[in-house]
C-alpha cells in the first residue's frame, strides 16, 4: 500500500477508528500506571498552560522552597517548551506533560496545583487522596470566560469537568468569587487568600531594584531610563494592528507628561508571536514577549498600556499610571468577547484612536487615578496585600501532613 493510499484511509473511516484505540489504549496505561503508582505525601505536581516558571504556580512553589519545606516539586513542561539555564530552581524536577513518566508523578503526587485546566487536559483523572488546588490566571479580569460568552465547547467541557474534582481554588476578591460561583465552581471551597503571582508587585524596592537590573541585563535597557510596558491582548482573527501603533508618539508624550526618556517595552499575546516575527520595531521600543513572568515587568515599570487583557488590573495595585486603549472595542465587546465591565468603569483613563491616547496622557490626574483605582478595588473586594503565597504555602502544610483521604 502507498503513502498517499494509508494517507487517504487515516483522514477516513478507518482512521477515526484508529484514532479511537488509541485513545482507549493512552487511557487504559494511564489508568495502569495510577492504580500502581503510590503516593507521595511529599510530592507536589504544578501545571500551567504555557509550562514554564510562572504564574500562581510559580509564586506558591517557591514560597515552599524559600520556607524550606520539605517537598518534592514537579513541573510538568510542553514539549515545545525551550528551558535554559536557570530557567527552574534546581529542586524543581521537570517532566514532559502526556509521557509515561508525566503520568508516574502525577500519579504518585499527593497535590496538583493546576492554574487553568491543564489536568483535564492531559486527561489524567485525580484519585482519592489527591487534592486539586485551583489558583487560575486571572485578576479582576476584564473579559468573561464562562457558559454566556463562550462558544469553544471542547473547552466549557473540559472546564466543567475540572471544577468538579478541584479542591480548593484561590480567589483575590468578592468579585472573583462571585464568577468562580457562577459557572464551575459553584460549590468549591475558596482560599481568599489574594494571587500569589501578585505578591511581586508588593516587594520592598531592595527586590524590585534587582529585578529591574536583571530585566534591563538581560534585554539591553539603557539606565537611567523610564519603562512603558504596552502590551494587548490578541485577536481571533489575527489581526496585528493593535501592535502598530506610533510609538514615537507615545514615547514623546510620555517624556513630556511625565519627564525623563521613555523606552517603550512591547510584550506580543503568545498567540500573536509568529505573526509579529517580520514586524519591525522602532529603535526605542524593545521586544520584551520571551519574558514570561509578566508580573515581574509590572513591578519595573513606570506606566501600563493595554486594551482588554487582565494584566492592567494587576498593575492598578501598584497605583502607578495605567491607560486602556481600544480602537476596536465595539467589535470587540460586540462579536469577538464579553466584557465584565465597560472600559470606563475602571480607573485608567480610555482612548480608542492614537490622539485620544496622547491626549488621554497629557490630561492625566494622578490624584483622581489613585482615587479612582482605590474605589475600583474596594468595591470590587480586592484583598491582594503581597501575603497570598504565604498563606497558601500554610495551607499545603496542612493538606501534606494530614496524610492521604
Amino acid at each position: 500500500m502507498s503513502k498517499l493510499q494509508i494517507a487517504c484511509i487515516e483522514k477516513g473511516f478507518f482512521g477515526t477508528i484508529i484514532k479511537n484505540l488509541d485513545k482507549l489504549a493512552r487511557a487504559a496505561a494511564i489508568r495502569s500506571v495510577r492504580r500502581k503508582t503510590p503516593i507521595d505525601s511529599k510530592k507536589i505536581v504544578f501545571l500551567n498552560f504555557s509550562g514554564n516558571y510562572e504564574c500562581n504556580p510559580k509564586y506558591i512553589c517557591q514560597r515552599l522552597i524559600d520556607e524550606g519545606v520539605d517537598f518534592k516539586p514537579v513541573w510538568g513542561i510542553n514539549k515545545d517548551t525551550q528551558l535554559s539555564p536557570g530557567s527552574f530552581p534546581s529542586q524543581v524536577k521537570t517532566v514532559i506533560r502526556e509521557t509515561y513518566a508525566f503520568y508516574k508523578e502525577i500519579s504518585g503526587a499527593k497535590i496538583i496545583v493546576d492554574n487553568g485546566i491543564s489536568l483535564v487536559t492531559v486527561s489524567y483523572p485525580k484519585k482519592k487522596g489527591q487534592y486539586v488546588i485551583e489558583t487560575w490566571h486571572g485578576s479582576l479580569g476584564i473579559k468573561k470566560f464562562g457558559r454566556s460568552s463562550n462558544q469553544d465547547r471542547l473547552w466549557l467541557a473540559r472546564a466543567e469537568k475540572q471544577g468538579k474534582i478541584t479542591d480548593f481554588i484561590i480567589s483575590n476578591s468578592d468579585m472573583e468569587d462571585d464568577i468562580y460561583r457562577e459557572d464551575f465552581w459553584k460549590t468549591t471551597p475558596i482560599w481568599k487568600f489574594g494571587h500569589p503571582r501578585n505578591d511581586v508587585l508588593f516587594c520592598d524596592d531592595k527586590k524590585a531594584g534587582e529585578l529591574d537590573r536583571r530585566i534591563r541585563s538581560r534585554f539591553k535597557i539603557p539606565e537611567n531610563t523610564k519603562l512603558c510596558l504596552y502590551a494587548p491582548t490578541f485577536r481571533d482573527d489575527g489581526d496585528v494592528s493593535p501592535y502598530t501603533i506610533d510609538y514615537q508618539a507615545l514615547s514623546d508624550a510620555l517624556s513630556e507628561k511625565f519627564g525623563g526618556s521613555f523606552v517603550i517595552l512591547t510584550r506580543f499575546h503568545w498567540r500573536m508571536r509568529d505573526l509579529m516575527k517580520t514586524y519591525h520595531l522602532p529603535d526605542n521600543v524593545i521586544d520584551v514577549s520571551s519574558y514570561e513572568d509578566i508580573q515581574e515587568l509590572e513591578r519595573i515599570i513606570d506606566v501600563g498600556i493595554t486594551d482588554y487583557s487582565s494584566w492592567i488590573c494587576e498593575y492598578m495595585l501598584r497605583r502607578k499610571p495605567g491607560f486602556t486603549f481600544a480602537t476596536d472595542v465595539k467589535n470587540y465587546a460586540g462579536h469577538e468577547r464579553q466584557l465584565f465591565f465597560p472600559l470606563s468603569a475602571l480607573p485608567f483613563p480610555t482612548s480608542s484612536d492614537m490622539d485620544g491616547l496622547l491626549k488621554s496622557i497629557k490630561d492625566f490626574d494622578n490624584d483622581k487615578y489613585i482615587s479612582d483605582c482605590d474605589a475600583f478595588l474596594k468595591e470590587k473586594g480586592s484583598v491582594d496585600d503581597g501575603q497570598a503565597a504565604k498563606r497558601t504555602a500554610a495551607e499545603i502544610k496542612k493538606l501534606m501532613a494530614g496524610g492521604t483521604r
